[in-house]
């Protein structure tokens, strides 16, 4: 039925643990969307709760698929045409349902995952060729809060580096990109 991402700002963790939101942030719309368009993404939606910030997001997205940067830029007119602002988690699983009738299955992903995983190429596979919607999960600040990882229905393995000293910190857009690559990569 198709794969669907979400770039979640609330409920996340801050960095020092708690529960929290971030901000949107331009760059992240820019490369998340054209990630997704990239890979065949069905829908991208930014998840916030701030009333501003989801104007910002229709801002930025009618800009770029009705404005003078579609015209200017049409291939990013077409990234942001896959883009959707909602202001909950709850919504987002809505409007998949609306989307294809059928309830997305919640797929996770974060560089603290280790137990309970799934790999990538079992996950892409089971996704492509199923009716069900996968919805995987990108968290922002220090990751999404325990409360989503808990109830998400595939966990998918951290993303590790080959850093010697063990780093291991990527923007959450490339992890986006690496993921994607790894779902449904050729």
């Amino acid at each position: 039925m198709g794969i669907f991402t979400a770039l979640v700002h609330h409920p996340i963790l801050s960095r020092d643990g708690e529960i929290g939101t971030t901000a949107v942030t331009n760059v992240d719309l820019h490369d998340l969307a054209r990630a997704g368009r990239t890979y065949g993404v069905e829908r991208f939606f930014v998840v916030t709760p701030i009333a501003l910030q989801l104007e910002l997001v229709s801002r930025v997205i009618q800009h770029w698929v009705e404005g003078s940067g579609g015209r200017r830029v049409p291939t990013r007119g077409r990234a942001f045409g896959i883009t959707e602002g909602a202001a909950s988690l709850q919504r987002v699983e809505e409007r998949i349902e609306e989307l294809t009738g059928f309830a997305p299955v919640i797929a996770v992903t974060g560089a603290g995952l280790r137990a309970g995983t799934t790999p990538f190429d079992e996950v892409g596979r089971r996704y492509r060729e199923s009716p069900e919607p996968l919805l995987v999960l990108f968290g922002t600040g220090h990751g999404l809060a325990p409360e989503i990882v808990e109830r998400a229905q595939v966990r998918l393995p951290a993303i590790d580096g080959a850093a010697k000293d063990g780093y291991n910190h990527l923007s959450v857009r490339a992890a986006a990109v690496v993921v994607l690559d790894r779902l449904l990569g050729r």
